[in-house]
């Protein structure tokens, strides 16, 4: 989603002359102005199965240790969609909701205790916010926090022109980077790295199956193939596995053909050192944890709501598998996406890019699934 003008006074308020002297006039227009320079212009959803609706919103003034941020860009995904359907209830989404946590933008006011971070920065939100008291993230893992909220879900989100968030929670670039490609970096490129890297570790010389080559899928070819790896991506779609060999992926697998006995003639017989299942239907989880070698590595990233994967336990035993389930990402994570980014080392993949106010739109192709890469 691209970046949105200013809300200017003709969006909100028509002004009429008739009847008024010119002094009175000019009185009028500066006062509307006044008024229209606090509000901005938001997407929210006030029913679920049914389009956001355009509203006027006041801007929200930053705390003493947060930043304002005028949203430039906003990356679009399927939990989005997931939301929309009402797959994601309450007390995580609450109706009336502002979604949107792919955001980039810059700072346009700080609060009074913020240092380190000042007006006209740009960089990434780092959505989850997290206690830092709990036990998970006082061994680090604050993606997993018992009292997380995260922008755009528990907390307001970026499809506005203007987003409050912690100052902790900006992450920087460089500037001469394009909004739109930057914006993705915080999910589906960061959240792929985290899977990978962390979860996965993989390593030079090994074999990775990738399954599903969209947003996510499509980054994490770029990383596995970073970390040395032979890449084989798995997706039905002829057109994504296309754009998986430009990402560098090394062997393209039709699903409807019989993925396990094809990743055993790829690997004389072994099946892969890890998994990354960006899909998580039980359709694809049938044959993605069979094509594991002995002790492989099983990443669940992506998910679908309500549905229940029956494990044969037996070939757990035999196999010692590890399945292992993925969320999001460490904000450390988002900054070396960043700088990887920035080095020309990973290439963010945008398909399509939309204004603010055809955000509807933007959702009916990701709906649809007509939109390689991210939208």
């Amino acid at each position: 989603m691209r970046d949105a003008p200013p809300v200017k006074a003709h969006h909100v308020v028509e002004i009429k002359r008739q009847g008024l002297s010119a002094e009175r006039y000019a009185d009028v227009c500066q006062r509307v102005e006044k008024e229209c320079a606090i509000m901005m212009k938001a997407m929210i959803l006030t029913e679920y199965n049914r389009p956001l609706h355009a509203v006027q919103m006041a801007i929200p003034e930053p705390g003493e240790d947060e930043v304002l941020v005028r949203v430039k860009a906003c990356g679009l995904c399927q939990t989005d969609l997931k939301i929309i359907r009402g797959e994601i209830p309450a007390p995580i989404i609450n109706l009336p909701h502002l979604s949107g946590h792919e955001v980039a933008g810059e700072v346009v006011a700080v609060g009074t205790r913020v240092s380190g971070v000042k007006v006209g920065d740009i960089g990434l939100v780092y959505i989850y916010v997290s206690c830092h008291c709990c036990e998970y993230c006082l061994t680090g893992r604050q993606n997993i926090c018992a009292n997380v909220r995260r922008i755009g879900f528990e907390l307001p989100g970026g499809f506005a022109e203007y987003l409050r968030i912690p100052a902790a929670s900006l992450c920087k670039f460089k500037k001469g980077f394009a909004f739109q490609q930057m914006a993705i970096l915080s999910d589906a490129v960061a959240t792929a790295y985290h899977a990978i890297m962390s979860l996965a570790r993989v390593s030079a010389g090994q074999d990775v199956m990738i399954v599903g080559a969209g947003g996510l899928g499509l980054h994490g070819i770029q990383i596995a193939k970073l970390c040395g790896a032979r890449v084989i991506v798995v997706d039905k779609e002829p057109a994504a596995l296309d754009l998986a060999k430009e990402m560098g992926a090394d062997v393209l697998l039709d699903q409807r053909l019989n993925i396990p006995q094809e990743v055993n003639r790829l690997t004389n017989g072994y099946g892969v050192d890890a998994v990354l299942e960006f899909v998580g239907r039980n359709e694809s989880l049938s044959w993605s944890l069979p094509s594991l070698k002995r002790g492989g590595t099983l990443v669940l990233v992506g998910y679908a709501p309500q549905q229940r994967f029956p494990l044969d336990t037996m070939a757990m035993h035999y196999n010692e598998w590890h399945v292992i389930g993925s969320r999001y990402c460490h904000k450390h994570e988002l900054i070396q996406v960043i700088r990887l980014v920035e080095e020309g080392k990973i290439k963010p993949c945008v398909s399509k890019t939309f204004p603010f106010d055809d955000i509807n739109e933007a959702l009916a192709v990701l709906q649809n699934g007509k939109a390689l890469g991210r939208i």
